[in-house]
């Protein structure tokens, strides 16, 4: 099941996004009310977030615990959170990886020159410092 982060789960999520290799040093309860995370009972077994402006996002942070890899979660998460991001009136998402650009391309993303993202989304601490500048960048209209 998919879900937002609930009360008290912070920290949970935030290691499994470091558990993932990523950044999670900028995520504070604000940030982290954009995320979706993917259950199986208790456990939180995926991690995606989102920061939103509006038509414009930035998908960021997808994490899926190491148990739970090769289930089709990191695919589901990325549908989760464009279906959230539509509700808040997103038409586009943009990410930075290092690692999934497969993964992204079945998801029909494309890659694109990191300068042609969206000016709120370059002001990101994610794209000023978090992911450097070999990350590659990748966008999408869901809209």
């Amino acid at each position: 099941t998919f879900s937002g982060v609930r009360p008290a789960e912070e920290a949970t999520v935030k290691a499994l996004i470091a558990a993932g290799g990523l950044n999670s040093d900028d995520l504070t309860v604000e940030k982290l009310r954009h995320f979706v995370v993917a259950r199986k009972g208790d456990a939180l077994v995926g991690v995606v977030g989102l920061e939103l402006f509006p038509p414009h996002g930035l998908l960021r942070s997808l994490a899926v615990a190491e148990a739970h890899r090769g289930q089709g979660i990191a695919a589901q998460l990325v549908e989760a959170a464009e279906r959230y991001a539509r509700s808040a009136a997103v038409e586009s998402l943009c990410l930075l990886t290092l690692t999934a650009e497969g993964l992204f391309r079945k998801c029909a993303y494309r890659k694109v020159k990191r300068a042609s993202a969206p000016a709120p989304l370059q002001g990101t601490v994610e794209f000023k410092s978090l992911c450097p500048d070999a990350a590659i960048c990748m966008q999408k209209q869901i809209a």
